[in-house]
């Protein structure tokens, strides 16, 4: 039993120091225009860079480290698609509501770096919509599926830093 509690003493010390390894100091997330494939998604996510930062460092927010930091984390987001489909296409199977983009972790100790693609749809959003919220109802246009997108992106990449 003693051995047992000095191993759970030992991992959650181990969890901690990680824990407080993963300070940030640097959020950048670029969207090339190309990324942007249609035109319903160029006018609804005309603010999707700093959005995603603003979110980013939100999530994150007891992780931002002092500007003179030496030994934090760096994180770097390219968006390379952002695809809206109409209620009706998206029903008819013919599109996809999707956000993908290059995500890149640079971590003090470059051996726990971390490069991965990520995409989030809409199929992954119900968790992100307020309670009450009916899915079906809601457009791609809309403040709603706007934020859950963003949250669900920064979420996934705020994870990595817990």
């Amino acid at each position: 039993m003693k051995h047992l509690i000095r191993t759970t003493t030992l991992v959650a010390a181990m969890a901690t120091a990680v824990a407080a390894g993963s300070m940030v100091s640097e959020i950048d997330v670029t969207a090339d225009l190309s990324a942007i494939e249609n035109y319903p998604a160029a006018k609804v996510w005309t603010s999707l860079e700093t959005d995603l930062e603003t979110a980013l460092a939100e999530q994150l927010v007891g992780q931002i480290a002092d500007p003179d930091a030496e030994e934090a984390a760096e994180i770097h987001v390219e968006i390379d698609s952002v695809a809206l489909a109409s209620n009706f296409e998206q029903a008819l199977g013919v599109g996809e509501w999707v956000l993908k983009g290059d995500v890149d972790i640079d971590m003090p100790d470059a051996s726990k770096d971390m490069r991965y693609d990520l995409t989030v749809s809409a199929d992954q959003l119900n968790a992100y919509y307020p309670e009450g919220t009916d899915p079906a109802s809601v457009t791609v246009d809309s403040d709603l599926f706007y934020n859950a997108i963003i949250d669900a992106f920064a979420g996934n990449v705020a994870s990595k830093l817990k």
